[in-house]
Protein backbone atom coordinates (compact mmCIF):
# COMPACT_ATOMS: atom_id res chain seq x y z
CA UNK A 1 0.00 0.00 0.00
CA UNK A 2 3.05 2.39 0.61
CA UNK A 3 2.93 3.09 -3.14
CA UNK A 4 -0.79 4.06 -3.37
CA UNK A 5 -2.02 7.44 -4.05
CA UNK A 6 -4.64 9.19 -1.25
CA UNK A 7 -3.94 7.38 1.20
CA UNK A 8 -3.53 8.94 4.92
CA UNK A 9 -2.04 6.64 8.22
CA UNK A 10 -2.95 7.99 10.84
CA UNK A 11 -0.59 7.60 14.17
CA UNK A 12 -2.75 4.45 14.71
CA UNK A 13 -1.73 2.64 12.15
CA UNK A 14 -5.15 2.68 10.17
CA UNK A 15 -5.69 4.00 6.57
CA UNK A 16 -7.43 6.16 5.17
CA UNK A 17 -8.38 6.17 1.54
CA UNK A 18 -11.31 6.50 -0.72
CA UNK A 19 -10.20 3.76 -2.75
CA UNK A 20 -10.40 5.53 -5.89
CA UNK A 21 -7.21 5.11 -7.65
CA UNK A 22 -7.60 1.58 -9.01
CA UNK A 23 -10.21 0.39 -10.85
CA UNK A 24 -12.24 -2.35 -8.74
CA UNK A 25 -15.24 -2.23 -6.82
CA UNK A 26 -14.66 0.65 -4.62
CA UNK A 27 -14.84 2.62 -8.17
CA UNK A 28 -17.69 1.23 -9.34
CA UNK A 29 -19.17 2.01 -6.16
CA UNK A 30 -18.57 5.40 -6.20
CA UNK A 31 -19.60 5.42 -10.01
CA UNK A 32 -23.29 4.28 -8.28
CA UNK A 33 -23.34 7.05 -5.89
CA UNK A 34 -22.53 9.61 -8.20
CA UNK A 35 -25.72 8.36 -10.22
CA UNK A 36 -27.97 9.45 -7.31
CA UNK A 37 -26.08 12.69 -6.63
CA UNK A 38 -24.19 11.90 -3.49
CA UNK A 39 -21.73 14.80 -3.34
CA UNK A 40 -18.42 12.64 -1.94
CA UNK A 41 -17.04 9.00 -1.94
CA UNK A 42 -17.59 6.81 0.89
CA UNK A 43 -14.27 7.06 2.82
CA UNK A 44 -12.71 3.35 3.91
CA UNK A 45 -10.42 3.14 7.00
CA UNK A 46 -8.39 -0.08 7.48
CA UNK A 47 -6.20 -1.65 10.13
CA UNK A 48 -3.80 -4.70 9.76
CA UNK A 49 -3.68 -7.15 13.06
CA UNK A 50 -2.57 -10.60 13.54
CA UNK A 51 -4.93 -13.08 15.46
CA UNK A 52 -3.53 -16.14 16.28
CA UNK A 53 -0.09 -15.87 14.68
CA UNK A 54 -2.46 -14.90 11.01
CA UNK A 55 -1.98 -11.38 9.75
CA UNK A 56 -5.64 -9.67 9.03
CA UNK A 57 -7.12 -6.55 8.24
CA UNK A 58 -10.02 -4.84 9.62
CA UNK A 59 -11.84 -2.12 7.22
CA UNK A 60 -14.80 -0.09 7.55
CA UNK A 61 -16.83 2.08 5.57
CA UNK A 62 -20.37 4.20 5.20
CA UNK A 63 -22.14 5.62 2.50
CA UNK A 64 -23.15 8.63 4.19
CA UNK A 65 -26.74 9.57 4.63
CA UNK A 66 -27.76 11.17 1.21
CA UNK A 67 -27.67 14.83 1.31
CA UNK A 68 -31.67 15.23 0.07
CA UNK A 69 -33.28 12.04 0.31
CA UNK A 70 -34.13 10.02 3.39
CA UNK A 71 -32.08 7.20 2.71
CA UNK A 72 -29.95 6.55 5.86
CA UNK A 73 -26.20 5.91 5.70
CA UNK A 74 -24.86 2.22 5.13
CA UNK A 75 -22.24 1.02 7.62
CA UNK A 76 -19.89 -1.82 6.34
CA UNK A 77 -17.23 -3.52 8.17
CA UNK A 78 -15.35 -6.24 6.48
CA UNK A 79 -12.16 -8.75 8.36
CA UNK A 80 -10.42 -10.48 5.41
CA UNK A 81 -6.14 -11.19 5.26
CA UNK A 82 -4.25 -8.26 2.71
CA UNK A 83 -6.11 -5.08 3.58
CA UNK A 84 -6.21 -4.40 -0.33
CA UNK A 85 -8.47 -7.04 -0.86
CA UNK A 86 -10.08 -6.17 2.24
CA UNK A 87 -11.07 -2.56 0.59
CA UNK A 88 -12.41 -4.76 -2.06
CA UNK A 89 -14.46 -6.51 -0.26
CA UNK A 90 -16.06 -3.35 1.56
CA UNK A 91 -16.87 -1.89 -1.74
CA UNK A 92 -18.82 -4.98 -2.70
CA UNK A 93 -20.95 -5.56 0.56
CA UNK A 94 -22.00 -2.04 0.19
CA UNK A 95 -22.66 -2.32 -3.43
CA UNK A 96 -24.93 -5.22 -2.58
CA UNK A 97 -26.27 -3.72 0.66
CA UNK A 98 -27.31 -0.59 -1.75
CA UNK A 99 -28.74 -2.56 -4.08
CA UNK A 100 -30.82 -4.83 -1.86
CA UNK A 101 -31.92 -1.11 0.05
CA UNK A 102 -33.19 0.95 -3.37
CA UNK A 103 -33.99 -1.86 -5.70
CA UNK A 104 -36.67 0.55 -7.08
CA UNK A 105 -33.91 3.22 -7.69
CA UNK A 106 -30.94 1.29 -9.42
CA UNK A 107 -33.54 -1.27 -11.35
CA UNK A 108 -33.65 1.83 -13.65
CA UNK A 109 -29.48 1.93 -13.97
CA UNK A 110 -27.19 -0.97 -15.49
CA UNK A 111 -25.85 -1.36 -11.53
CA UNK A 112 -29.44 -2.39 -10.70
CA UNK A 113 -28.31 -5.98 -12.84
CA UNK A 114 -25.97 -6.41 -10.29
CA UNK A 115 -24.81 -8.57 -7.80
CA UNK A 116 -26.18 -11.36 -9.34
CA UNK A 117 -29.14 -13.11 -6.78
CA UNK A 118 -30.50 -16.54 -7.18
CA UNK A 119 -31.51 -16.87 -10.43
CA UNK A 120 -35.08 -18.17 -8.12
CA UNK A 121 -35.68 -14.89 -6.40
CA UNK A 122 -38.54 -12.92 -7.55
CA UNK A 123 -36.93 -9.71 -7.46
CA UNK A 124 -33.77 -11.06 -9.69
CA UNK A 125 -36.38 -12.82 -11.83
CA UNK A 126 -38.48 -9.13 -12.26
CA UNK A 127 -34.88 -7.21 -13.32
CA UNK A 128 -33.79 -9.24 -16.08
CA UNK A 129 -37.15 -9.98 -17.53
CA UNK A 130 -38.10 -6.50 -17.54
CA UNK A 131 -34.62 -4.61 -18.50
CA UNK A 132 -35.65 -3.75 -22.44
CA UNK A 133 -34.97 -0.07 -21.27
CA UNK A 134 -31.11 -0.95 -20.54
CA UNK A 135 -30.51 -2.69 -23.65
CA UNK A 136 -32.23 -0.10 -25.92
CA UNK A 137 -31.96 3.15 -24.28
CA UNK A 138 -28.63 2.76 -22.54
CA UNK A 139 -27.37 -0.36 -24.11
CA UNK A 140 -23.68 1.03 -24.42
CA UNK A 141 -23.55 2.29 -20.95
CA UNK A 142 -24.69 -1.58 -19.74
CA UNK A 143 -22.31 -2.96 -21.85
CA UNK A 144 -19.81 -0.83 -20.36
CA UNK A 145 -21.09 -2.02 -16.79
CA UNK A 146 -21.11 -5.75 -17.49
CA UNK A 147 -17.69 -5.64 -18.81
CA UNK A 148 -16.12 -3.43 -15.36
CA UNK A 149 -18.07 -5.56 -13.08
CA UNK A 150 -16.93 -8.91 -14.68
CA UNK A 151 -13.73 -7.57 -14.59
CA UNK A 152 -13.60 -6.34 -10.83
CA UNK A 153 -14.98 -9.51 -10.23
CA UNK A 154 -12.28 -11.29 -11.63
CA UNK A 155 -9.57 -9.76 -10.12
CA UNK A 156 -11.66 -9.87 -6.74
CA UNK A 157 -11.55 -13.47 -7.33
CA UNK A 158 -7.74 -13.98 -8.37
CA UNK A 159 -6.15 -12.47 -5.60
CA UNK A 160 -8.85 -14.47 -2.80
Amino acid sequence: MADCHNVFWDDDGCAHTDCLYWDGFPRILWDTLCIFHYPDPPRYKGQQFSEDGVQKSRVTMTIPQHPTLAWPPIEIEVVGYRLVDTFETAALKAITTFCEHHPDEVAAYPIGLFPAVSAGNAEWLFRTTHFGHLVGDVAEETIQAVIRYMNAQSHYQIFQ
